[in-house]
């Protein structure tokens, strides 16, 4: 029964002096999350050609008027309608009409831009024991049980006596 004592005693301070254990690497995770939206405006002007419309006619003189005699050539433009053209008292008239035009264009245009930045973190350990320092821990451990062993004995001993 007293080396039963003893042994679980043993066991015990044993377990106690195991249990210590150094940590392990922490590892910690950060996520941000970023949306860029950029909008832009745009805006343009429309270049318009050129356009021309041509008229062409023989003029001739009756009792001292001008009249025209015969139209050769009438051509409109692109967009310009033939001119209208009126002889009134030798006076020459002669209309071009072009509409009113408004080319500019504005649009808006957007951009998203999604950033994710994560970001992990680890603990790092330095100084690592080697496989001797290890076994001189261990083997200072059991000479330090068996010398509680032997200094506990003579005190037990003692206190049975009485």
């Amino acid at each position: 029964m007293n080396n039963l004592k003893r042994l679980v005693f043993l066991f015990f301070s044993v377990l106690v002096l195991v249990s210590c254990k150094s940590p392990k690497p922490v590892l910690s995770e950060e996520k941000t999350k970023t949306i860029t939206i950029k909008e832009t405006v745009h805006d343009t002007v429309f270049k318009i050609q050129k356009d021309s419309s041509s008229f062409k006619a023989l003029l001739e003189c009756q009792n001292g008027k001008v009249v025209v005699k015969n139209v050769t050539q009438a051509e409109p433009g692109r967009r310009l309608k033939s001119p209208k053209v009126r002889l009134d008292n030798n006076k020459l008239n002669v209309d071009c009409e072009l509409k009113e035009q408004e080319l500019y264009a504005r649009w808006k245009s957007q951009q998203v831009k999604e950033t994710e930045v994560k970001t992990i973190n680890t603990t790092k350990f330095v100084n690592y024991l080697t496989f001797w320092q290890k076994v001189q821990i261990w083997l200072g451990r059991i000479f330090l049980l068996v010398l509680v062993y032997y200094a506990i004995r003579p005190i037990a001993r003692f206190y049975r006596l009485f």
